[in-house]
């Protein structure tokens, strides 16, 4: 074999060593970014914000069993917000309504919500409650606060909330396992992601 072509070969050698390290670099690269990005996620998502997956039929026309949402675990929690939270019964968590706050009394009479015998107009269920009266039946069944567990004489103590699903039939809440405590409040749902088509920011 001649110089020229033993020559030729050994470049061609070293060209495909080379080749192959920078792959094997590239590789090893992307491999550590893509950790670093999922450690970042995770520990993101432990202090900023969660992606959990809502179950059941409680919150009904608003959300699906099997919807996917953004959880804010530092977002503000107002009257009619969507909070997700551990339930005080310990069976999992949920996805329902804020209804009733700190230092108030709610009742319910003829499908109207009064906090602290004040009318409160709940617009995200008016078109159901338009529908309800057309067909004379009731959303919400007459309750009052003096009912729900840890309440005093109906009153929402510091630190507790009143929630509800919108699915009202159906949905078990604080009619049934009482209020919810702040440091059960995992965060609030801000946006529904999942499925794309049904994209919805709350």
């Amino acid at each position: 074999m001649s110089r020229k072509k033993l020559s030729y070969n050994k470049k061609k050698c070293r060209r495909k060593k080379r080749k192959t390290r920078s792959i094997q670099e590239v590789s090893k690269e992307l491999g550590i970014t893509f950790l670093i990005v999922l450690l970042l996620l995770f520990l993101l998502s432990r202090v900023f914000f969660t992606l959990p997956k809502n179950e059941g039929y409680g919150m009904r026309e608003e959300l699906n069993d099997g919807d996917r949402v953004y959880v804010d675990r530092l977002g503000k929690r107002n009257r009619f917000s969507l909070i997700y939270f551990k339930q005080p019964d310990g069976n999992g968590t949920s996805i329902r309504r804020i209804i009733g706050l700190p230092e108030e009394k709610v009742s319910y009479r003829n499908d109207e919500l009064y906090i602290n015998d004040r009318l409160v107009v709940e617009r995200f269920i008016q078109r159901r409650l338009v529908q309800a009266k057309i067909e004379n039946e009731v959303i919400t069944v007459d309750f009052d606060s003096k009912d729900i567990l840890e309440t005093n004489n109906g009153i929402i103590p510091q630190g507790k909330y009143l929630v509800l699903g919108d699915n009202r039939h159906y949905a078990t809440d604080s009619r049934y396992y009482g209020l919810v405590d702040e440091q059960a409040v995992i965060g609030t749902v801000k946006l529904r992601w999942w499925p794309f088509y049904q994209i919805r920011a709350y």
